[in-house]
């Protein structure tokens, strides 16, 4: 009786264990090494090797695995399209030549497409002094008409403000007989709106103080990624013994702030992507390939230049990924590098300084990821935003008495683009990460951490 149930047991156990391994190939996949997860899928297309071939390949990977800190890899997977907008550093003219640049104001991107936001590039001395201008308000004034604000609510905001303003102008011109026919407010009407006008600017206002708020404080999350990436890279080149390591955690910091890029905009920072593209994953992956390419430019191609490309692949949050491949320097250095020695209580303490640094930097992905997946309540932009909409189709009916039919319609455009235009641009300013110039500010800590290499008085 015992060895018949410890069979059935045996069986029932089989069928289970097979059930879940079907249910999960996905991480039975990652968990084999990156060579022979790289071979396979550079290998899909060719035919397949022989039973020397395989044996051979085999036997590589497993060397890959053992010696995986001084072996070349193989390339990181590649894209079924090839990358399009990005421009390796070496071959820009300018900072900004891979930008299609604004001619009315030459700190922005242009704006492709009339729903696309106000993308601001970082400024400079030049920049200050046009803005700061004793004609700024004339030359904003001309451009009202192709400002984002004015072009986002042309369609369908105005459109349908427009269509209830001539409906009433066609109404009380053509077929009431007499004024008195007239579909307009009396003077308790025009006062109700102007009082809901009022407490509709106040809440307007309030929506535009909360998406400054998260405007600035993804700035400020960003200005702290640059500040440990370059305190960082300095302390690495001063406390980390191995030459080696030290490099590669230079090389992991710019990486850091090209996956922190991809991670917060779904396009990279590129806005000539579109989402509708039926390949629009394959082409983010492309440019985001193209640009850790850039970032590790030597002759040999490190792991964790495949490991990042495999993150991105499997949808895997890249930046903690980099941050994990630092702390393990980190901990390598605390054995004392190479001679696995353990460090002294003062290696101790340069090491914990070290993962200071790290910790700003995760500390500074948690921020960022915060303001990317909790919008402001919806209920109150709900809220607003139904309120805005059936205040401005209600302006003609209050304004028709006092304007006429000749200036309703430009009079209705102008009051409700006063109110509307500032709920656009707090709409804008809720996303602090599709408007930041987040290359640029990738291209910033690269250049840091070039630059203190460079500079650093290596033995």
């Amino acid at each position: 009786m015992m060895l018949l149930l410890r069979s059935w047991q045996s069986s029932s156990w089989r069928v289970c264990s097979g059930r879940s391994m079907e249910a999960r190939p996905r991480r039975l996949a990652s968990s084999r090494p990156f060579g022979v997860a790289l071979m396979s899928a550079s290998s899909s297309s060719s035919p397949p090797p022989t039973s020397a071939t395989t044996t051979t390949t085999t036997t590589t990977t497993s060397a890959t695995s053992t010696n995986s800190s001084t072996t070349k890899m193989a390339l990181p997977p590649p894209p079924t399209v090839p990358s399009k907008f990005y421009i390796p550093r070496n071959s820009r003219v300018s900072p900004d030549s891979m930008y299609c640049i604004d001619s009315v104001y030459d700190n922005r991107i242009k704006r492709r497409r009339r729903i696309d936001p106000t993308r601001e590039l970082n400024y400079t001395t030049t920049h200050w002094d046009l803005h700061k201008s004793v004609y700024r308000r004339v030359r904003h004034v001309l451009t009202t008409f192709g400002s984002s604000p004015f072009q986002r609510l042309m369609f369908p905001d105005f459109f349908i403000t427009s269509i209830v303003a001539g409906c009433l102008i066609c109404h009380n011109e053509f077929v009431a007989i007499d004024p008195s026919m007239w579909i307009c407010m009396d003077a308790n009407g025009t006062s109700a709106v102007a009082a809901g006008t009022t407490a509709i600017a106040l809440l307007t206002g309030f929506r535009l103080n909360a998406s400054y708020g998260r405007y600035a404080e993804g700035r400020r999350q960003l200005g702290v990624v640059n500040a440990a990436s370059r305190d960082l890279a300095s302390n690495a080149l001063m406390w980390v013994k191995s030459k080696s390591d030290a490099d590669r955690m230079l090389l992991l910091v710019k990486a850091y702030s090209v996956a922190l890029t991809f991670h917060l905009n779904a396009k990279g920072n590129h806005p000539a992507l579109r989402r509708s593209d039926p390949d629009m994953i394959e082409r983010v992956y492309a440019e985001y390939r193209a640009e850790m390419l850039d970032v590790y430019r030597d002759d040999e191609l490190h792991e964790d230049l495949v490991r990042a490309c495999v993150w991105f692949r499997d949808g895997s949050n890249v930046p903690l990924g980099i941050a994990t491949l630092m702390r393990g320097i980190i901990a390598r250095n605390n054995v004392g590098g190479d001679d696995g020695r353990r460090g002294s209580a003062d290696d101790a303490l340069l090491n914990r300084e070290l993962d200071v640094h790290v910790q700003r930097l995760v500390s500074s992905l948690g921020g960022c990821e915060g303001l990317q997946k909790t919008p402001i309540p919806t209920c109150f932009t709900r809220h607003a935003s139904r309120l805005l909409f059936v205040w401005s189709n209600m302006i003609p009916f209050a304004i028709y008495a006092a304007c006429g039919p000749l200036w309703t319609l430009p009079a209705t455009i102008g009051i409700s683009y006063t109110i509307m235009g500032i709920e656009d641009i707090s709409v804008q300013l809720e996303e602090p990460f599709n408007i930041l110039p987040l290359r640029q500010y990738s291209d910033g800590v690269r250049d840091a951490v070039d630059f203190v290499a460079s500079a650093y008085p290596r033995q």
